[in-house]
């Protein structure tokens, strides 16, 4: 597997949790306020959906540095001239 494959797959992931985490901050508003995981989302929510922004932000950013870097060598690849043994 190529490496900006990799890079865009932990991309999803990130982004994945980040969708899990506004979720789960929307349903604790319809909850008890002073259920344990309410006070915890409370305290460090930002904190964990800050994270997250960040992850994705360098996930997608070095996919997109990976991808192009690629791209680039298989282009000079087959710009190259071919050397066929005579």
């Amino acid at each position: 597997m190529r490496l900006s494959q990799s890079l865009f797959m932990l991309t999803a992931a990130a982004t994945t949790a980040f969708v899990i985490t506004i979720l789960a901050m929307v349903a604790m508003l319809l909850g008890d306020p002073d259920a344990p995981v309410n006070v915890w989302f409370n305290n460090h929510g930002a904190t964990v959906m800050t994270v997250e922004v960040i992850a994705i932000a360098g996930f997608g950013l070095s996919a997109m540095i990976a991808d192009s870097r690629e791209m680039r060598q298989k282009q000079q690849k087959e710009k190259s001239p071919s050397k066929s043994p005579k």
